[in-house]
């Protein structure tokens, strides 16, 4: 018996998956549970403001062996990643000013999820982290057909939300730092009232003390630099997420 137990333990294995767009090479990271078998829901996972890294691929390998064929996508291009501040912030702002190509990624990196041969393509979520998460919640605003989209300290604006909110087909789950200084209070307020205008299902989670970058344990500790981790809120934050998307994908 324990020899069968121990063979059902996942054994999620990564690897780094280069694609294509408009000719352009893209690096992103697809992680499986080799020792499950037959087609299981696909998760596509977005990425922070300085690119595809270890961070994002080691969620991506926890959402593996928790049963998701999981495709950490790479918005920027292959070798485009900020080694600084400054860096990840020119990087995400081109992108949020440029709507059209965000989705056009997103849409690129959906069809490199959905050819996966584990992937069964009708049950599909979208989760971002940061940047990624305001760029998940982009693409529930550009009618993706989807089940489930979530959005971890997501950069919550988007100049096509009262336009667009009409068009979301996915249930939606938001993460947010109530201290998220780089969030403004009146975002806040302009996103949930568009969902409900719109009659999205969705649930937005607050956490009291928390800033941006809360899931993240090497942001450190200190909440005056506006960026740090809150064991707290990372873990009740996750545990949400795996209810929800239990419901949504299983």
């Amino acid at each position: 018996m324990a020899l069968a137990a121990c063979s059902q333990e996942p054994r999620v294995v990564g690897q780094d998956l280069e694609y294509e767009q408009d000719g352009q090479p893209y690096l992103g990271y697809l992680a499986v549970d080799e020792n499950k078998e037959g087609k299981r829901p696909g998760i596509l996972l977005i990425h922070e403001w300085t690119g595809l890294g270890d961070y994002v691929k080691s969620r991506a390998d926890q959402l593996a062996a928790m049963g998701y064929t999981v495709f950490a996508m790479d918005m920027y291009g292959k070798g485009i990643r900020a080694s600084n501040h400054d860096e990840a912030a020119k990087l995400m702002t081109q992108y949020n000013e440029d709507r059209p190509t965000m989705r056009a990624r997103m849409d690129r990196a959906m069809e490199v999820l959905k050819e996966q041969g584990t992937v069964d393509s009708q049950r599909i979520a979208v989760i971002g982290y940061c940047f990624g998460g305001g760029a998940a919640i982009e693409y529930a605003l550009s009618g993706g057909d989807v089940d489930a989209i979530v959005s971890f300290h997501g950069m919550l604006a988007s100049p096509n939300l009262e336009k667009d909110a009409g068009n979301i087909q996915a249930a939606m789950q938001i993460h947010h730092g109530a201290d998220d200084g780089f969030i403004p209070a009146e975002v806040v307020e302009q996103l949930q009232a568009a969902l409900k205008d719109a009659g999205v299902e969705y649930n937005f989670y607050s956490y009291p003390g928390a800033v941006h970058g809360f899931t993240r344990p090497s942001a450190g500790s200190d909440k005056e630099s506006g960026i740090a981790y809150d064991e707290s809120a990372d873990a009740k934050s996750w545990e949400r997420m795996k209810e929800f998307l239990d419901a949504k994908l299983n």
